[in-house]
């Protein structure tokens, strides 16, 4: 496997309209129902074709196979499928080490259209959300446009995934974004390693060497105060990762009046306290000015490029999770 092939994908729909554009029929397995605990949320998804290749994860591993089988007959016989896995199972040979249950949809009938429409929503970076009428999706006659419908959620966003009677309302959002601003080798570690963790980036650079490297898509900046606010939204978290503290001021006084949910910069606390000061005296209030959190990311201890990178993300994920 080539290593810049993820061996996890969190969202499967960019891998389902692909294979359904290439012309493959494509079946959509969802995790509608857990008793007990479970390694993977409600709402979890796997996207399989009919050759047999998948994305995506149900389970901690232990039914994908398993699920994979059940998905390539129900795709032979054109009939949607749940089943049910671990406690109360008829699949005895199938165990989950936890002792819960889970309860699978095998969606054969999902149309391109539904495929592509939820896409759209991803690109646009607006969440979305597919409410799935469980037990109609199970009946012997199935019609997708009686058990499926698309519903803009983008007026709430704080939305989650759940259960509604027997309908399953599974919300799509945005990628998580990370913009970060900066120039050395703490900011090319964050840019490199953020990927990983199936984030989006955004990197913004005065290093003319970083902008020339095309594969990596880094931005220009050629002043401070250029700023796009197109660049922020609900779903994105601002890193600030310069050396050299004279470009921060103009950005972050962008980046407190924005939307994202995180705002980190670079630096020891007396250069935290520094660039408060400054802000406070350029007309920031204490609300915006709290918004900022320096030193940037958790305290493990790390010492090099990218173990603080490293702590940046996993501060990141922490306040996407509300941990922190």
């Amino acid at each position: 496997m080539s290593l810049s092939t993820p061996s996890f994908v969190e969202n499967v729909i960019p891998d389902a309209c692909r294979w359904s554009a290439e012309g493959y029929r494509v079946a959509l397995v969802t995790l509608v129902g857990i008793d007990g605990s479970s390694p993977r949320p409600l709402g979890s998804q796997m996207a399989v074709r009919e050759d047999g290749r998948y994305v995506g994860l149900i389970s901690g591993g232990c039914v994908e196979a398993a699920l994979v089988h059940e998905t390539l007959a129900a795709l032979s016989d054109g009939r949607n499928r749940k089943l049910r896995y671990g406690k109360d199972s008829p699949y005895f040979d199938i165990r989950l080490p936890c002792g819960s249950g889970i309860d699978v949809l095998i969606d054969v009938g999902i149309s391109s259209a539904i495929l592509k429409a939820v896409l759209q929503y991803q690109q646009r970076r607006e969440p979305v959300m597919l409410c799935v009428d469980v037990e109609a999706a199970t009946s012997v006659q199935a019609n997708p446009e009686q058990y499926l419908q698309l519903e803009p959620c983008h007026d709430q966003p704080d939305v989650a995934t759940h259960i509604s009677r027997d309908t399953l309302n599974r919300v799509y959002r945005p990628t998580t974004r990370v913009l970060a601003f900066g120039r050395g080798e703490i900011f090319r570690q964050l840019v490199n390693l953020a990927p990983a963790v199936g984030f989006e980036v955004l990197a913004v650079t005065p290093d003319a060497v970083d902008v020339q490297d095309e594969e990596k898509g880094y931005i220009p900046l050629s002043r401070p105060d250029l700023f796009d606010p197109a660049w922020c939204d609900p779903w994105t978290a601002a890193a600030l990762l310069f050396h050299d503290h004279e470009w921060e001021g103009p950005i972050l006084q962008h980046l407190i009046n924005s939307d994202c949910f995180y705002v980190g910069a670079l630096g020891s606390l007396r250069s935290q306290a520094l660039r408060c000061e400054w802000l406070k005296e350029s007309g920031a209030n204490d609300q915006q000015i709290a918004r900022i959190k320096g030193p940037i990311g958790l305290n493990i201890g790390g010492r090099t490029p990218p173990e603080i990178a490293i702590s940046i993300l996993a501060e990141i994920i922490s306040r996407q999770s509300g941990h922190l």
